[in-house]
């Protein structure tokens, strides 16, 4: 099967708990809501998120788990599963580098680099400010290669994200694409 060149981007974080499942899920029903479909995958041996994307989506959302299927499975499964997709959405697994014991093999960042996947990273800003461009600067600089090129805050207020957003995407060279409320009821 040939390689499908569906648009497509990634959800992924500096580590578990900054909220991409929520993102991922907010995202993939306001596309829905768009009218376009969507494609659903997660980075990694992660069987639960999978479960909350299906549930949106009202389709499988499929894992990709460069481990166990290696790279040629994976790109044929990315082909086979997005075909009929206006967009396919991925989502990380634990931070982005985070791969098999002290490499990133099998990690999100292993992903993006084999399905040529633009990354957006989710970054938690409670209880910071200049900090938080410093976390996305060393996360794109990491690996020259990162493919990340967007960033989402979340647990941040209007006026603190619309205050700080110049000067993180001067520092970054990376666009924020906006933020998550604290959100006390969930």
């Amino acid at each position: 099967m040939a390689e499908v060149k569906v648009p497509r981007f990634m959800i992924s974080a500096p580590g578990s708990g900054s909220g991409k499942t929520t993102i991922v899920c907010g995202l993939l029903k306001a596309l829905m809501e768009k009218g376009l479909s969507v494609a659903a995958f997660k980075s990694g041996p992660d069987y639960i998120d999978p479960m909350f994307h299906s549930r949106v989506i009202g389709a499988k959302s499929r894992n990709l788990d460069l481990f166990m299927l290696g790279q040629a499975t994976t790109r044929y499964l990315v082909a086979k599963n997005a075909r009929q997709a206006d967009v396919a959405v991925f989502e990380g697994a634990m931070g982005f580098y985070d791969g098999m014991g002290k490499t990133t093999e099998a990690s999100a960042y292993d992903l993006a680099c084999t399905c040529d996947v633009p990354v957006v990273l989710v970054v938690n800003g409670k209880g910071a400010a200049l900090s938080i461009a410093a976390t996305i600067k060393g996360f794109k600089e990491f690996r020259s290669d990162s493919h990340i090129v967007g960033a989402i805050l979340n647990n941040v207020n209007p006026m603190s994200y619309l205050f700080y957003k110049d000067v993180i995407e001067r520092e970054t060279g990376v666009k924020l694409l906006g933020y998550f409320p604290v959100m006390q009821d969930c």
